[in-house]
């Protein structure tokens, strides 16, 4: 029996004995969290999918931090064809995908051009709009024929709207093939053996990289040239003759340090970001984020920063255990989401009394309008009826009314967050078809889809169609308040009617082309608070012909809801930004959220915006989620 043992040799038994013990428990710890330290490989040509680095911040080794990872067969949820996360302090990797593949890399470009224009050209010079730049596709910056610009100013409009004639300008200020070669002996210089340049706005299919090395190229301006990322962050850049507006995405993001998007049909979306994230006990680490070939870069990104905040730990071995054994009990599984948020809003009009008002009150500055309204951008969808044309184009056609927005509230609107915008309304003709088919093209530029309108009947009776999460939405629009002489013709640009004789034909193939079909009508009377026998019978209509959601615009202000089937009708949302002042009604709208189930379950939250007296939207007054339930279920 033990209590025989002499004492010694009992004390003994017991130290081993929980010496033991306690080997057993922190192993076992270790184990259940599965937080593991892998050191850091080369990126080589074989593909990586998922790797952890070490990162030695003493000689000492018990005072060098890690990168620690929960899972290792755990990966973001991300579309992108290739990606590079990376840090951009000790230039380490920390997950990647395919991040030797080479892709075009569109507008990304942009960020070598400011980089070789900063270090070889006097930004203090002054350059010359030519006509060979004005040819240049793409129309933002908005400059006019021999105008005379200094090189510094051009940085700004490349940068926050990413306009392809400053990028032009800049290269042809003295020769432009010597400037395409400066840019391509920069990358060989920085070991970007794999990045090529053709031109200096990234139209060019030929220009390529892959994600490790655009994360390279990034590592290099933080070190040298950080002045780049720290233009990317603001919201706009103002002059005598100009007024440039971000189009960023992330650009009203707290932990957002800068970057650069792209487009253009081969290269898909496009993005390098950079962000400080906190990703241990000892403060933040500086994160660069490349993707290429996305098809939602901005969910792309989204995800990879969820993930890292959940998934990667920086800091030392024993840290890392004790911090996630801290966060195990709270920590739950991640699945895609079986839901697609949506957000709607009424009229937007940025023309007479609003545009003065932005002059008087803001400086020029149209973003400065949606300042209050960080609730767009996380919204997986943000939809708006756009009243009237955003052009420097066309002939006033003399209506009671004739609304021509300035060129740069475009960018300002993609900056704010919204996806799709109507085109389809008694203001889009106000200009002729001219203005209106520059609009269509501007709106292109900035990557804001459009619904109600197209170059031509072809593109107009398409749906607009916006994937997420496994779920195709799509988008129509028609006006039931003309202008008739402005309806879509098979050769000419216009838009969609309501009295078009092919109107059910167009839904239904609208509605077999989607999951869920959204359909905006310009229609109702002005200031009528209760909707009318003819928006019932179109919404009723376009419901049976296959739209789940009628979203209602044209009273200026907000009118009833119904629910018909199995479907939701908004029959206005009344104004958003208007300078309507005489009533308390038309100086405030509705923001619509709906949260729409792949199965067509849904839940609405109707929330009040009011504008102040400069006609910005200061004010939400939120709603409460209702539940619309509805009799079929649907699975797809």
């Amino acid at each position: 029996m033990i209590k025989n043992i002499h004492p010694k040799i009992k004390y003994i038994f017991w130290v081993i004995f929980s010496i033991t013990i306690g080997i057993f428990f922190a192993f076992a710890i270790t184990k259940t969290v599965g937080y593991e330290k892998i050191k850091n490989t080369n990126t080589g040509k074989e593909n990586i999918e998922a790797q952890v680095i070490q990162s030695i911040s003493g000689k000492n080794p018990e005072d060098q931090n890690f990168y620690f990872l929960k899972n290792q067969d755990k990966k973001p949820n991300v579309k992108a064809e290739a990606y590079f996360v990376g840090d951009v302090e000790n230039g380490k990797m920390i997950i990647e995908k395919n991040s030797n593949n080479k892709f075009p890399i569109a507008s990304v470009s942009k960020l070598m051009t400011a980089t070789v224009a900063e270090e070889n050209l006097n930004q203090d010079e002054t350059t010359t709009i030519t006509q060979k730049v004005l040819n240049t596709y793409g129309q933002n910056g908005d400059f006019f024929l021999n105008e005379k610009i200094k090189l510094g100013d051009l940085i700004y409009p490349m940068l926050l709207e990413s306009s392809n004639d400053a990028a032009e300008a800049i290269a042809s200020h003295n020769n432009r093939n010597s400037f395409i070669k400066m840019m391509n002996e920069k990358a060989q210089s920085l070991g970007l053996v794999s990045t090529t340049f053709e031109d200096p706005s990234g139209l060019s299919i030929n220009n390529q990289s892959t994600a490790f090395e655009l994360f390279k190229l990034t590592k290099y301006i933080k070190e040298h040239r950080k002045d780049i990322f720290e233009k990317t962050i603001k919201q706009s850049y103002i002059t005598k003759k100009h007024n440039w507006f971000s189009i960023n995405q992330f650009i009203r993001e707290k932990e957002y340090e800068g970057g650069k998007s792209g487009y253009t049909d081969p290269a898909m979306q496009t993005v390098v970001s950079t962000f400080s994230i906190p990703l241990g006990e000892n403060g933040v680490r500086h994160i660069a984020i490349t993707v290429l070939h996305s098809p939602d870069r901005k969910k792309d990104v989204e995800n990879i920063l969820t993930y890292l905040k959940k998934n990667v730990y920086f800091g030392k071995e024993s840290d890392a255990n004790l911090a996630w054994v801290k966060q195990k009990e709270n920590t739950v599984e991640e699945f895609e989401p079986d839901f697609v948020n949506l957000a709607f809003v009424g009229d937007i009009m940025l023309d007479r009394g609003v545009k003065s008002s932005v002059r008087k009150n803001f400086g020029g500055d149209y973003s400065k309008l949606f300042d209050n309204l960080d609730i767009l951008k996380k919204a997986d969808i943000a939809f708006a009826n756009l009243e009237g044309p955003a052009s420097d184009v066309g002939k006033d056609m003399h209506n009671l009314y004739s609304f021509r927005m300035d060129t740069s509230t475009i960018p300002a609107l993609k900056g704010a967050g919204f996806d799709v915008l109507s085109v389809a309304n008694n203001h889009v003709g106000d200009w002729g078809r001219a203005a209106y088919a520059d609009t269509l093209e501007r709106l292109k530029e900035n990557e804001i889809l459009y619904a109600g309108g197209g170059i031509n009947s072809g593109e107009a009776e398409k749906p607009t169609i916006v994937e997420k999460y496994g779920m195709k939405i799509g988008y129509l629009a028609f006006s039931d308040k003309g202008p008739n002489a402005m309806a879509v013709e098979s050769d000419k640009a216009g838009l969609l009617l309501a009295s078009n004789p092919r109107f059910d034909e167009i839904i239904k193939n609208a509605s077999s082309q989607v999951d869920y079909l959204i359909v905006s009508f310009h229609f109702g009377e002005e200031y009528q608070k209760t909707h009318n026998e003819r928006q019932a019978y179109l919404a009723h209509k376009a419901i049976d012909d296959g739209a789940k959601i009628i979203i209602g615009a044209h009273p200026h202000v907000v009118e009833d809801f119904e629910v018909y089937k199995n479907s939701f009708i908004a029959y206005s949302l009344g104004n958003f930004i208007f300078d309507q002042r005489f009533s308390a009604d038309t100086m405030q709208g509705m923001l619509l959220e709906i949260k729409l189930h792949k199965n067509g379950l849904m839940e609405t939250t109707k929330n009040i915006v009011k504008l102040n007296s400069s006609f910005q939207p200061d004010q939400i007054i939120k709603g409460k989620p209702e539940r619309v339930k509805f009799e079929d279920k649907k699975t797809i």
